[in-house]
């Protein structure tokens, strides 16, 4: 199953944090991280295999922090109403123009943080049933899990939580509507 791409600013939430994990974990030099990259699956989300002959990627290099940061959103687990909750979540943010700081290059931790302090932003969670935290973690794990069941990490990411793969499946509606909540219609 192939869900909607994110694409430019119309993912700003979760470009905020799912992004600087990414691209960190791709300039990293080889000896910032001690102890190898696990390879990642032959098998994709979809149950598909990679096609034969494509050209393979390296596995990125990462430091021990975007490890444990990857590590942790790929493995939290999207309650099963996570998605509702977030699109009027957005939605709310988005009529009251309230945007996210950008987190560019900063720890999960540091994003958790820096959302904590915007004006007004922790009123709209709270009303929505979310903490900053529960609301990073949800929206990074939801961006990572999409990005993955569209093939877009790099090899030797971690898997997404077999969960939030199973509650994609099970609510495709639910997810495009969260991808239409954040300006990002699919296609």
């Amino acid at each position: 199953m192939t869900f909607p791409r994110m694409t430019g600013l119309s993912a700003l939430l979760v470009s905020a944090v799912m992004l600087p994990l990414v691209a960190q974990a791709q300039t990293y030099p080889p000896s910032a991280y001690q102890g190898g990259v696990p390879s990642q699956s032959q098998t994709q989300i979809d149950g598909s295999t990679p096609v034969q002959g494509a050209p393979a990627q390296q596995a990125p290099q990462v430091s021990p922090q975007v490890r444990a940061d990857t590590e942790r959103a790929m493995h939290y687990p999207l309650p099963p109403d996570f998605m509702t909750r977030a699109a009027a979540t957005i939605a709310e943010l988005q009529a009251r123009n309230i945007q996210p700081p950008n987190s560019h290059g900063t720890s999960l931790g540091d994003t958790i943080r820096q959302i904590s302090q915007v004006p007004g932003l922790a009123p709209v969670l709270q009303s929505h049933g979310c903490t900053p935290e529960t609301f990073v973690m949800g929206m990074t794990a939801f961006g990572m899990t999409l990005a993955a069941s569209n093939g877009q990490l790099p090899t030797g990411m971690p898997s997404p939580n077999p969960s939030n793969v199973a509650l994609f499946k099970a609510q495709p509606g639910q997810v495009t509507a969260l991808m239409q909540a954040m300006g990002n219609p699919p296609h």
